[in-house]
């Protein structure tokens, strides 16, 4: 055994029982009302994007610093938990986690939020060795290890999704010592070590060719690991020490280069659950009594147990688990979770523990005064002094009375000077209390003066010439000697304006000039210059902004010579005595609470401010303020009046209605880390998505919530958001502490959402989290689409051109067939109708032959009238229809053949009377009927004429069947009459067909009039 650790023994030995002087630890509670599945937890672990992993008895806890997501195991759904008993997690080198359970192990597959299960297959080698998986590492070459219990260990090959399985064989003292593994550890060489149930220590020993042995270390009567076979828990501490827990020998190192283990005193057998050695070189030992720490600067072991009235105590004494997050924080679970934070324990707060007598006597804190020891007495309502010794942290009490029966209660303020303690009470007046002799006056109905009258005192001053100055309740201000007893009383007169404001007084403060500042309960403030015995007063009016912002003024604290600071319960004034200007700081300019009661400047020059909302620790040349509160380790966020000191060791005293609070200001340094950020998942619709870099949603799929968190563990109700959407926001969105980004409406297009967060202390985060987003126009807002309408809009442009063009060239058609008609019918009848009246008008023709010619000229002049009249018929857009074109052809037909003794008989298939028919097919089709009519009428010879016209199943069909003697087969071809109505069938895209069977049929049968 080397010096140094024979030391260290010697140490362990001699100093253990002086832990309870030590300072105590403040824990925070994590439990069931801030969303933790079950109060038990048996591992931890801190993943690599900063989430806390919680295994307890019934579920996966992830933490995030405010909010838990719980997994839980659904018997059948194999994308969840195996079980909800979780005892052992770790992250592999791809960040998923594997979990071991008490049936099963899993790996939870981050990026797609499920779980991939793991389970024995005796038939083969390949899978884990166990169900029982109680324990899960990653070792320093990125390998998963697993202990199973009862069935050694198995070592994962990612590559292969396959299992290597390590079992005890006694034939082979190369193997395993145990198939009981409890702990799994692997040191800062990247060797692994196990601890086992039965087996003691083993070594694992890889060569180069990857094959594995064990190196056995058990317990023998002949060395100092005597009764350590069964091993809890292995750790490493920042000298390559082991630190070995043994249920049955208690705590052990293990030196690595000399081989040798060594036992640590004065621990149970059957103690120690887990060990953890932090970054500090501290080692933490939970055991099954409660929370064991060494200090490895003190060199000593502290005990910290739960006291059920200390709310800051941990929650068990019972302790499973142990972790020290990145951030420094030390996570303690059992029948409980706790969280040690370093930064939160820079306070130390005292306060009375029901039962403990060494502790503070009461809660409610009302004054400090240090002796010349550097002891800190404490003034309290209504027990006796309490005296604190900040060396060992230990109180005593101290009881201050004299013969009358009078003790020192209510003190209100404490000074002392040579040996001498000078006690305002507000219950018996000023008293006089020897530390030396040990007696006490009290001037209450002892004394001739005012003294002797007044029992309410707020305040006492030791002026620098050694007199005292005395403020009362309702009694002035009162001056005293001590060296001649003599005694002068200071009155508020309204008469007099040379005198005090008010006879209520809070506070009196001594200037570097001599002044005193005398700051009342509804006065304002009284300045007196004892060298001109004269008052100034400060008072507040509302109508003066520049002026004092509250009558209840706490206390004065001077800058320099012309700059002093006030407290009062409507914030903090900056006084300008030269100006005569005030400067106010309220809440909304950062302060903690209005109603401010003591300041302390520290030496760095910052100046401290107790209110009823915790301290504010202001930077007097930015004018820039730092809370803190209950949260921070502060006795209670309410302080007290008067209660406040500045050690000459430069710690900062402030009491409290909880106790008080001790701190050096030179710890307590900003945070200038940024907290971790990570956007953590989107909605749309309300649905959640886990987060991608980039996103790309439809159109209709524009109401986005983004949910973000900053990883914080200290003080994560602190933490500011700021967010924006580029794109939408013209500047950052100040979110306070909300966590959500909510989104609607948004017009399609590219977007990228940035978002930072601010630690306690101001630091951003640079850059932060930033997620891409395109929102897809609908498809008839895109690019394609509109280039499609485009030539679609051209084309339908370019087409009614071409019907218009169309419409006009059949209407010029239209033209030119009227006047092609006129010229051809009309103006050939015409021509005969002016050379038959010539004739007749010359009187060259007989009478039978002038008849005859004037008969020609009246059948000529009524062809005429039917010519124009059809035509006229033709080109009126009012006859355009069906039902018109179907009334022409029966009058027609109907006048012809009535005239004859011809039977009629007109039938209609399926049409639409309403249809609307352009001119020139109207007159085509009309013609073909007349003509056809005409012929039956001058060669038929027939009695009876069938017509059907239809417009049925996309052909248009009219055929006339006369039964008369028939036309010639050769007529089809060569009469002028029936050219005409072949070429007019032609027209309107129709075919013509003669039949001679029983008197003649024509058929006329074309495209469906919706067609044309």
């Amino acid at each position: 055994m080397n010096l140094k650790h024979a030391s260290i023994l010697f140490l362990f030995a001699v100093v253990l029982p002086l832990h309870a002087a030590a300072q105590s630890f403040r824990f925070d509670h994590i439990t069931g009302r801030e969303g933790l599945s079950q109060s038990q937890a048996y591992c931890m672990l801190h993943d690599r994007d900063g989430y806390l992993w919680i295994g307890t008895q019934d579920g996966l806890n992830r933490f995030d610093g405010s909010e838990f997501k719980v997994f839980k195991n659904d018997p059948f759904d194999s994308t969840t938990l195996t079980h909800n008993w979780i005892w052992s997690m770790d992250e592999d080198r791809l960040g998923d986690v594997w979990i071991g359970t008490f049936q099963g192990l899993c790996k939870y597959v981050r990026k797609e939020d499920r779980f991939v299960q793991y389970y024995n297959n005796p038939n083969d080698s390949t899978t884990v060795s166990g169900n029982r998986t109680n324990y899960v590492l990653r070792d320093s070459k990125n390998r998963l290890w697993v202990s199973s219990w009862g069935n050694g260990l198995s070592l994962y090959n990612d590559k292969t999704n396959t299992f290597r399985q390590f079992r005890h064989d006694a034939a082979n003292q190369r193997t395993l010592s145990d198939n009981y593994v409890r702990a799994l550890f692997c040191d800062r060489e990247g060797t692994l070590w196990v601890g086992t149930w039965n087996g003691g220590l083993n070594r694992v020993i890889e060569d180069a060719h990857g094959n594995i042995s064990f190196q056995h270390y058990r317990s023998t009567e002949n060395n100092m690991f005597q009764g350590g076979n069964q091993i809890t828990s292995i750790a490493e501490d920042k000298q390559g020490i082991l630190w070995i827990g043994s249920y049955q020998g208690g705590l052990f190192q293990f030196n690595k280069k000399e081989d040798q283990f060594r036992r640590v005193p004065e621990f149970v057998a059957n103690d120690i659950n887990k060990i953890m050695c932090d970054a500090q070189g501290n080692v933490w030992i939970g055991t099954n009594n409660g929370l064991k720490f060494w200090d490895a600067a003190a060199q000593i072991f502290r005990t910290y147990h739960h006291h059920p009235n200390q709310a800051a105590s941990i929650s068990s004494n019972t302790i499973y688990a142990l972790l020290e997050d990145r951030h420094g924080i030390v996570w303690v679970a059992g029948n409980g979770l706790d969280k040690y934070d370093p930064r939160k324990n820079i306070f130390r707060s005292y306060e009375n523990e029901p039962g403990n007598h060494n502790s503070l006597g009461e809660n409610s804190v009302w004054s400090f005064c240090e002796d010349d020891e550097g002891k800190i007495w404490i003034g309290g309502e209504s027990g006796p002094l309490n005296v604190y010794d900040p060396v060992t942290g230990t109180f005593r009490k101290m009881t201050i009375h004299d013969d009358r029966g009078n003790l020192a209660i209510n003190v209100q303020r404490l000074i002392y000077a040579d040996s001498v303690f000078w006690i305002a009470s507000f219950n018996n007046g000023l008293i006089r209390y020897d530390s030396h002799t040990g007696r006490a006056r009290f001037f209450l109905g002892s004394h001739p003066s005012a003294l002797g009258k007044t029992a309410f005192i707020k305040e006492v001053l030791r002026d620098r010439d050694g007199t005292l100055w005395v403020g009362t309740y309702d009694e002035g201000l009162i001056h005293y000697d001590p060296r001649t007893d003599a005694v002068r009383h200071y009155r508020m007169s309204k008469t007099d304006p040379n005198t005090i404001a008010s006879d209520f007084i809070n506070s009196i403060m001594q200037d570097r000039q001599g002044n005193l500042w005398i700051g009342f309960m509804g006065g304002g403030i009284s300045v007196y210059d004892k060298k001109s015995s004269r008052f100034t007063h400060y008072r507040y009016d509302r109508k003066n902004t520049n002026g004092l912002s509250d009558q209840m003024v706490s206390s004065v604290t001077q800058e320099s010579d012309s700059i002093f600071w006030i407290c009062t319960h409507s914030g903090i004034n900056r006084l300008n005595v030269t100006t005569g200007k005030f400067r106010h700081f309220f809440e909304k300019d950062g302060l903690a609470n209005n109603v401010t009661y003591e300041m302390l400047r520290d030496p760095a020059g910052s100046y401290w401010i107790s209110t009823n909302k915790g301290l504010s620790k202001l930077d007097p040349q930015t004018y820039t303020f730092r809370n803190y509160t209950k949260e921070d380790g502060l006795q209670d966020d309410e302080f007290n009046a008067n209660a406040s000191l500045r050690s000459r060791r430069g710690l900062l005293y402030f009491g409290g209605v909880k106790g008080f609070s001790v701190f050096d200001p030179a710890q307590i340094q900003p945070d200038t880390v940024p907290p971790r950020l990570i956007i953590q998942s989107y909605a749309v619709f309300d649905k959640a998505f886990a987060p991608q870099p980039s996103l790309s949603l439809d159109y209709d799929q524009n109401y986005i919530t983004f949910r973000f968190a900053a990883l914080e563990f200290s003080s994560p109700e602190k933490i500011r958001y700021q967010y924006k959407l580029e794109g939408i926001d013209p500047d950052w969105v100040d979110a306070g502490t909300t966590r959500l980004a909510h989104y609607t409406n948004l017009d399609p297009g590219h977007y990228s959402f940035r978002v930072k967060a601010a630690n306690e202390d101001g630091y951003w985060t640079d850059p932060g989290a930033t997620m891409s987003l395109v929102i897809h126009p609908p498809f008839w807002k895109t690019g394609w689409f509109m280039t499609l309408a485009a030539v679609a809009c051209a084309l339908l442009i370019y087409a009614a051109h071409r019907y218009r063009l169309e419409q006009s060239l059949k209407i010029e058609r239209l033209r030119n067939k009227i006047a092609s008609d006129l010229h051809d019918e009309v103006g050939s009848s015409l021509t005969r109708i002016s050379i038959y009246s010539e004739l007749v008008q010359n009187g060259t023709t007989g009478g039978a032959e002038s008849s005859s010619y004037l008969r020609n000229i009246g059948t000529l002049s009524r062809e005429v009238v039917t010519t124009m009249s059809d035509i006229v018929w033709s080109i009126d857009n009012r006859y355009d229809t069906v039902e018109a074109l179907l009334l022409r052809m029966k009058d027609f037909a109907g006048e012809m053949l009535q005239a004859r003794n011809i039977t009629l008989e007109f039938h209609t298939g399926k049409i639409d009377p309403a249809r609307t028919l352009d001119p020139a097919t109207k007159q085509n089709i009309y013609l073909i009927f007349k003509e056809a009519v005409n012929n039956i009428v001058k060669h038929a010879q027939a009695t009876r004429v069938a017509i059907l016209f239809s417009d049925d199943k996309g052909a248009l069909t009219l055929t006339i069947q006369d039964n008369g003697k028939g036309l010639p087969s050769e007529s089809s071809d060569k009469g002028h009459g029936l050219r005409n109505m072949k070429r007019r069938a032609a027209a309107i895209g129709a075919t013509l067909t003669f039949a001679h069977e029983g008197g003649t049929t024509i058929h006329v049968c074309g495209r469906s009039l919706y067609g044309l």
